[in-house]
């Protein structure tokens, strides 16, 4: 029951909130002006360069101009009155050629297009959606977001699970999934490796039983991974149902046909819901148009793949009627789009587990109409409070959030005091389970608002007991599968670069060093040479992996280890590989920012994701003495660093050193 303290409360809350968002778009509006993206990008020509995972490569020739466009920048693409959501994935600023990923068929030439690289609308549509719970409360669910965010104390109890497939929970997982099932809101506390993902698709589908479940996280990647693990172990009538609906997916990769969205409503379209198939079959017999363009894997009958994305075919159809002058085609493709969003929405209204990002949360239509029974949010540190204000405003039961503290935090531009206030700060330090003020900052054991997992099947012992001691009070336990794992060499090795005299350069804005990047390409040969196909490299500057890629690719080529990914730390969260290696990068004369927690809060978190992605071995490759002369005595890397000398993992910068001690 709402009450007007209530009520000032949530008023107070989301004004707070929206005042953060509008800092970060001044932030972020003023970082686009720096690099030249303050307005669209308008595209000479531009060209279908065919299909990448599920969705379509386009190339584009941009017109003039020193732009500073990276990979992985999200882009609108606005060609042939149509719009779509891409990645880029490649730029050549000499040449202007751009390409970028899109999930959606926009045709073989995209002449006259136009590029916009401003996500500052995102932010705008979150701030609209969070003005609609403060000026309509009564449309949404106030305490719940109250609880959430601990203005309001909640119902802690426990509740036994009810299915089957939590039966395989360790005793952690257990005591965790028992408390989210048992309360109005709880935390839980996953350090790497302890099976956060496992827990969350238990926990939807326990909780689907009482009502539809949110499933929300700041990333597709995390999204995906609970989305795997329901699909493969959701009771097969809740599949062949389309009980259980992902919406939106990772570029990168293919989705899971059993519950994709787009694949959910091709089936039913071509079912013969609304008479749509009907209609567009005969329009492409009519305008001999191939439907190949929005072919969804798998999205037939669970299996082929002849389902294809019915608004891809619509969209085609009405580019062709149009072009065509046709206008009582294009009458007839237009009521066929309205009905197939009907069927879309009927999809969404019929699911019990709803899966998808928190930005599509703010952004479709079809989404923002939904009310659940309960929020599940994975990836909590990484989620912006004020989504996660959202998400619990459509939830009239539990709220649950699943994450660490200790990884990444959200990505914020704007340095304004709101924006630090809000956007900076996760779930767990805004309840006041953490306190970074405490000697420890660690939650304490008994706290029944946060449940801790702590048996972890990732790391090596020797890894393991490197990350606990410095970043989970020792707390974190190995199961027993990794206890018995066969070991082969040192788990952690420190590669000392101190006498090779190693010098940085500025490149764009980041950092490279030649000489790490020849000590990790030798070191990478001969891995593959002993066996390690499995292996990543992750460092603090873009400029090294991009020395590193181009290092690797000319020196090794094809001997290059088969599984091999380079990337930024930011970029790696979430992964793991059998062999890690960091390259810390920073060397004397300069000075490091970067790796000082001092300068940079975010340092210890990202240290953390480094080291904990490896599942046996740990290389770390630094300038161990110029490091003390440039960090602080008592910085915490210098502090690893010398733990790991006391424990004889400090060799010199040549790989027969190196695996001498394997």
């Amino acid at each position: 029951m709402q009450t007007p303290d209530s009520l000032e409360s949530l008023w107070l809350l989301v004004a707070d909130l929206r005042l953060a968002v509008e800092e970060e778009i001044e932030a972020v509006t003023a970082d686009l002006v720096r690099r030249g993206l303050d307005r669209p990008v308008p595209a000479l020509s531009g060209r279908s360069r065919g299909e990448a995972g599920t969705g379509y490569r386009y190339a584009f020739q941009i017109a003039g101009g020193m732009y500073d466009i990276r990979a992985d920048d999200r882009v609108r693409i606005h060609a042939g009155g149509r719009d779509a959501l891409g990645v880029v994935h490649c730029f050549d600023r000499t040449l202007g050629l751009l390409q970028a990923v899109s999930p959606e068929w926009l045709g073989e030439r995209l002449d006259g297009a136009e590029l916009e690289f401003d996500p500052t609308w995102l932010l705008r549509e979150l701030s609209l959606r969070l003005a609609e719970v403060a000026e309509d409360p009564d449309e949404f669910f106030p305490e719940t977001v109250l609880e959430a965010f601990g203005r309001l104390p909640p119902r802690l109890g426990r509740d036994a699970p009810q299915l089957a497939s939590s039966e395989d929970l360790n005793g952690p997982q257990r005591d965790a999934l028992e408390r989210v099932l048992g309360s109005s809101a709880q935390l839980v506390w996953g350090p790497p490796g302890t099976g956060k993902s496992r827990l969350v698709a238990r926990a939807a589908l326990e909780l689907a039983r009482r009502g539809r479940v949110l499933v929300a996280a700041t990333t597709n990647g995390a999204v995906d991974e609970i989305a795997r693990r329901l699909a493969s172990i959701a009771d097969p009538a809740l599949l062949d149902g389309d009980r259980i609906i992902r919406v939106g997916f990772d570029l990168g990769g293919a989705p899971k046909a059993r519950i994709d969205f787009g694949a959910a409503v091709a089936r039913r379209i071509e079912g013969g819901a609304g008479g749509v198939d009907r209609t567009l079959a005969d329009l492409e017999g009519r305008f001999g148009a191939p439907a190949r363009p929005g072919a969804i894997a798998g999205a037939g009958k669970r299996g082929d793949a002849s389902a294809l994305n019915p608004y891809a075919r619509a969209g085609r159809l009405l580019s062709l009627a149009r072009s065509r002058g046709d206008a009582e085609a294009a009458r007839t493709l237009g009521r066929a789009l309205l009905e197939i969003t009907r069927q879309a929405e009927r999809v969404l209204e019929e699911a019990d587990i709803v899966l998808t990002t928190f930005a599509r949360l703010s952004i479709r239509e079809e989404l923002r109409r939904l009310r659940f029974e309960s929020l599940l949010i994975d990836e909590a540190s990484t989620a912006p409070l004020p989504y996660v204000a959202l998400a619990a405003s459509r939830v009239a039961g539990p709220a649950i959030a699943v994450g660490d503290f200790q990884q990444l935090p959200p990505v914020v531009t704007s340095t304004a005091a709101t924006a630090e206030r809000w956007l900076r700060t996760d779930l767990f330090r805004e309840v006041g389970v953490v306190d970074d003020a405490r000697d420890s900052g660690l939650p304490s054991a008994s706290d029944g608002l946060c449940a801790m997992l702590d048996l972890q099947y990732r790391m090596a012992p020797g890894i393991r007991e490197l990350v606990s001691e410095f970043f989970y009070g020792g707390r974190l336990r190995d199961a027993p599968e990794v206890r018995d794992r066969p070991t082969k060499g040192r788990p952690v090795t420190v590669l000392d670069t101190s006498g090779l005299d190693p010098r940085v350069e500025r490149a764009d804005g980041s950092r490279r060093n030649r000489t790490h990047a020849e000590v990790v390409a030798d070191f990478l040969a001969q891995a593959a040479r002993d066996g390690f196909a499995e292996i990543a490299v992750v460092c603090p500057y873009r400029a090294q992996t991009r020395q590193l890629r181009d290092l690797v690719r000319r020196r090794l080529g094809r001997a290059a280890p088969a599984d091999l990914q380079i990337s930024t730390i930011h970029r790696f969260q979430g992964q793991e590989k059998r062999l890690v290696v960091i390259d810390t990068v920073d060397a004397p004369p300069g000075r490091s920012w970067f790796l000082d927690e001092r300068r940079n809060r975010d340092f210890p978190r990202l240290l953390n994701v480094a080291l904990s992605r490896a599942r046996e071995r740990l290389v770390i490759v630094a300038t161990v003495s110029g490091l003390r002369r440039t960090l602080p005595a008592d910085a915490l890397l210098n502090r690893l660093l010398e733990h790991l000398a006391r424990s004889g993992s400090r060799v010199s910068a040549r790989p027969a050193d190196l695996w001498s001690g394997r």
